[in-house]
């Protein structure tokens, strides 16, 4: 599956032969990722990516989860995601992390919009949150951007290489999506 998110930037489903790019760039980025993700040191490999690769395919499969790389130019520079994906209560997770030599250009905030489109719009989902640590204030702007709701804050919600950090969540419903950021 392919989002075209705006001239020269895309988000794509992951495909096997992608497993070398996303290794490389997140090796490129290990020590600024690892601040805020726990996964990092798992992925030391990139036949670890190719496995990933494949379970992420069997959750596109079962619609359980939706994961795509987010690619400038052709070259990988992130990942983004619809998590959790809750048929019942038709909700789901937001999930990203980009290359620390993308950020500050509007492209995480771009591509979330297109993510909560796809999954309002294609998969009919009627609420989306987004959870980030209360003192990653680059990550916490996204939502606020795109005029998310603060509903909760997690104490000590994720530990992260033995140190508990607070989670805020970030909620927002289908009737209040107007598909474009208030700042806009």
């Amino acid at each position: 599956m392919l989002i075209y998110v705006r001239e020269n930037l895309i988000m794509r489903s992951f495909q096997k032969n992608d497993a070398s790019m996303v290794y490389e760039t997140i090796d490129k980025n290990r020590n600024f990722i690892r601040t805020w993700l726990r996964w990092v040191d798992d992925t030391n490999s990139p036949t670890v990516i190719e496995d990933i690769i494949a379970k992420w395919e069997k959750d596109y499969e079962n619609k359980s989860d939706f994961v795509f790389g987010i690619f400038e130019h052709g070259k990988h520079i992130g990942t983004i995601g619809l998590h959790a994906v809750e048929r019942i209560t038709h909700s789901a997770m937001v999930g990203y992390w980009l290359s620390e030599s993308h950020l500050g250009q509007g492209i995480m905030t771009d591509c979330v919009r297109a993510l909560v489109n796809f999954g309002f719009h294609t998969l009919n989902l009627n609420r989306i949150y987004i959870r980030c640590a209360d003192k990653n204030k680059k990550s916490r702007a996204i939502p606020e951007r795109l005029g998310f709701v603060q509903e909760a804050i997690l104490q000590d919600g994720e530990c992260l290489y033995g140190k508990f950090q607070d989670l805020i969540i970030y909620g927002m419903v289908k009737r209040n999506w107007n598909n474009s950021s208030p700042l806009n």
